[in-house]
């Protein structure tokens, strides 16, 4: 009965814009006949001839407004016989403006050229505040296809530079809470992640291909992070980099084709300091060799009495034409990142001997971090990507990919503190000196637009390469324990590595290989009726870990995978309603279990299976963009352990579901005022599990998650282009280890930024966790209080 409720919502929505398109479509088929009447028409094109989208025209005397739509076109209704300017603005840019007459019961058109090129034009900010400037929803990495969203049956939220600049995004964190469900968490290896459906992960994607398992990525790169939620092991493969929950994509910067680009300074609380550099140019003169280079620095202390983050990016990336056919992307980075880490651990045992049932209970002060600067990471990450697109023939086109991504730890003292009492910590040391971690991956894929008989098919047929590895050099101890009613003992790196030495280091490397072919295929019945068809062929190999120690390898296997997809979109209203639903699956490969008589234990591949139903909505001229949705995440064939004899064996019949509803909405109600908001309710339960956690909720998945960015931006006066920007997140409680007796407690963050877009430069003011609160996240670090940050931007 819940679900029918639910998905009644997206019907009335559908019934009230049928409603609003035919009341629309009565005004504009009989506004040119109203006498003293006509309308006014047109098509805003770039200096290559390529549509003009989400540019603002405007008719000067009678102070009217639109927005050009995906294929550069505008219309005006109603509009008084006489002679008018319309004026077409993008900031940065001269305004253009073209000379017209309206005569009574005439259409008049106006074909306007943009001295801008198209890729130029993807690189400004439109003044737009008239335009819904954060939707951003065009993407080649969601289908890997060139689908839009209203065809797309899969749910997907991206977060784009406007959002990230005007927020002042210094850590991939910020972006992540513009994500409806979305929570940030945290690897103390150095990937920053987040939680979706109440799975967790922390490494993703780089342009749709598998990185390195850390990944200390600086945002200043970044050209959006896009959010594909569900089990997307279609197209994504085993969830090692993926979570059931969805997939995380960054998209990096990409060459354009004219001289443009920006430096910033940023500082702020806690002595924060940042400087970046984005600078492109074309490196020939015929406009085929383009160049583009990020990089940034920046360095920050702590709010606790120990702790400091620093990190370097620098990251080249070229764009060569090498034919009318073929264009060649070639992109690197280079990370390197030094920072302290700590971690909270509360085991099941010291439960029974703590009164505190949640972080606000325990003892332990928010701003002492027990560790010193000494006890820190050394890390950073080498990427190389490649990209060849050859235009086979009109039908056809092919995508060659290439990504080679390493990274390692220079050094890493992680440490972890293990509360045995309310006031007695373990303090447990895993020292990781050194470590590598690489993924090499080559893909093909053959992307077709097609017609069989009458019917459209758009097909992308694929081959995937993936060879993962790892070099791992550890001695994990315990350190000591410390007293919070007593002075807390020194930490030293020289104790460390002699206590290591001592317990020795276990040394281990190991290497897998993945085999994979996939086809997805949207067939369109009819130009509102589609379907999608999916599916992947997976094959995983390894010899396990190789002891260096023994000479010997251990848990080696192969597993083979199929991963279906099904989806089927039907547009209400074309291009601006379509209702959808879908299938969706994804999986992740199990070693084999050495049972406890000796016996091994062979497994199968753990699955996900997604059952998904919403609609979506791109209305009222692109003013009006949402997503509303319910989904059930079945998980099958989870790892339980039975009690035999008085031992645990494992036994392979564990269950687990994961549903919820999530709402998008993205909207420009007014000249100058865009919403960015979303909620998101998540049920994650151990169905069938081990006798302690059956019934239980997941770790690090709270039921209730809403996010919500506003900003009023002004157009027009003396003034224009200051503008202030509001922002509240709410995440409820959670449970930090899964008995569930210990909470991580629910909290509010406010944030306001006040800024000023001039075409030269842009100056900003942040302030973050306006409210002061006391908050953790899912590995138990307490987050920054209140703090502010102060950039200015120079355009190039």
């Amino acid at each position: 009965m819940r679900q029918k409720t639910i998905l009644s919502v997206p019907i009335l929505l559908s019934l009230f814009f049928c409603l609003y398109q035919n009341i629309g479509s009565a005004q504009q088929n009989t506004g040119s006949h109203i006498p003293g009447y006509g309308s006014v028409k047109g098509q805003v094109t770039t200096s290559g001839g390529d549509p003009a989208a989400a540019v603002t025209v405007s008719i000067k005397k009678l102070d009217r407004h639109t927005i050009t739509d995906a294929s550069g076109n505008f219309s005006f209704s109603k509009v008084p016989v006489g002679d008018y300017v319309l004026e077409i603005s993008v900031v940065g840019y001269q305004t253009a403006s073209r000379e017209l007459s309206v005569k009574k019961g005439e259409a008049t058109t106006a074909l306007i050229g943009l001295e801008l090129s198209a890729s130029e034009l993807e690189h400004v900010t439109v003044i737009g505040s008239v335009a819904n400037k954060f939707v951003t929803k065009q993407s080649e990495y969601i289908a890997r296809l060139p689908l839009k969203n209203l065809e797309n049956p899969q749910v997907y939220h991206t977060v784009g530079r406007i959002v990230m600049d005007e927020q002042l995004s210094v850590e991939r964190t910020d972006i992540y809470r513009n994500i409806p469900g979305a929570v940030p968490n945290f690897s103390a290896g150095g990937s920053q992640g987040l939680s979706l459906r109440g799975f967790s992960g922390t490494v993703g994607m780089r342009n749709g291909m598998a990185t390195s398992a850390i990944v200390p990525l600086n945002p200043i790169i970044l050209e959006r992070v896009e959010a594909i939620k569900g089990p997307s092991g279609t197209l994504f493969g085993s969830n090692r980099n993926t979570s059931f929950g969805g997939v995380f994509n960054y998209v990096t910067k990409k060459p354009y084709d004219h001289f443009g680009g920006e430096v910033s300074l940023t500082g702020g609380s806690f002595n924060f300091v940042r400087v970046t550099a984005d600078v492109n140019a074309p490196v020939s003169a015929d406009k085929k060799l383009l160049f583009r280079l990020n990089t940034g620095f920046q360095s920050a202390g702590s709010f606790q009495d120990q702790g400091y983050n620093k990190n370097f990016t620098i990251a080249p990336a070229l764009r060569y034409q090498l034919s009318d056919r073929a264009t060649l992307d070639l992109e690197a980075e280079l990370t390197r990142g030094n920072y302290t880490t700590t971690a909270i651990s509360i085991s099941s045992a010291a439960l029974s001997s703590l009164s505190a049932r949640n972080f606000k209970e325990l003892r332990l002060p928010y701003k002492t971090s027990l560790i010193n600067n000494g006890v820190d990471v050394s890390n950073g990450i080498n990427n190389v990507q490649a990209r060849l697109t050859y235009k086979i023939s009109p039908a056809w086109r092919s995508e060659t990919n290439y990504l080679y991504s390493e990274g390692f730890y220079n050094h890493l003292l992680w440490t972890t503190l293990n509360f045995l009492t309310d006031s007695t910590i373990a303090r447990a040391m895993r020292n990781q000196t050194p470590e590598t971690f690489g993924n090499i991956e080559m893909q093909q894929n053959f992307i077709g637009d097609f017609l069989i008989g009458t019917l459209r098919n758009r097909v992308v047929i694929g081959l995937d390469y993936n060879h993962n590895y790892y070099e791992l050099n550890r001695a994990v101890f315990t350190f000591d324990t410390v007293n919070l009613n007593h002075a807390t003992p020194a930490m030293s790196p020289q104790e460390i590595s002699e206590r290591s030495l001592a317990k020795g280091f276990s040394a281990t490397t190991n290497s897998a290989d993945n085999y994979s072919i996939y086809i997805s295929d949207v067939l369109n019945f009819t130009d509102q009726l589609a379907a999608m068809l999916s599916v992947r062929g997976d094959r995983y190999s390894t010899r396990g870990a190789y002891s260096i120690a023994t000479g010997k390898y251990a848990g080696g296997y192969h597993q083979n995978a199929v991963s279906p997809k099904f989806g089927l979109v039907y547009q209400v209203i074309k291009d601006q309603v379509s209702l959808f639903a879908n299938y969706m699956n994804g999986f992740a490969n199990l070693a084999p279990a050495v049972q406890p008589d000796g016996s091994i234990l062979k497994l199968k591949p753990q699955y996900a299976n997604q059952f998904e139903g919403g609609v979506k909505i791109d209305a009222l001229h692109h003013r009006l963009n949402a997503t509303l949705n319910y989904y059930r995440i079945d998980v099958t064939n989870s790892v339980r352990q039975e009690i035999r004899d008085n031992q645990a064996f494992s036994v392979q019949d564990g269950t687990q579901l994961s549903r919820g509803f999530e709402a998008e909405l993205i909207a420009n109600p007014l000249n100058g005022l865009n919403i960015n908001a979303g909620y998101a309710y998540n049920k994650n339960t151990y169905e069938k599990a081990t006798a302690a956690l059956q019934g239980k909720t997941l770790p690090a998945s709270p039921k209730h998650v809403g996010n919500l960015w506003a900003s009023y931006f002004l157009t027009r006066g003396a003034i224009k282009g200051f503008g202030l920007g509001l922002g509240a997140n709410y995440v409820s409680d959670s449970w930090f280890e899964p008995t569930n007796n210990f909470a991580v407690p629910a909290y509010t963050l406010l944030s306001a930024a006040l800024y000023y877009d001039h075409p030269k430069y842009r100056i900003t003011i942040k302030g973050n966790n306006l409210l002061d609160q006391k908050y953790w996240n899912a590995t138990g670090m307490a987050q920054k209080p209140i703090n502010f940050l102060a950039s200015i931007a120079v355009k190039l």
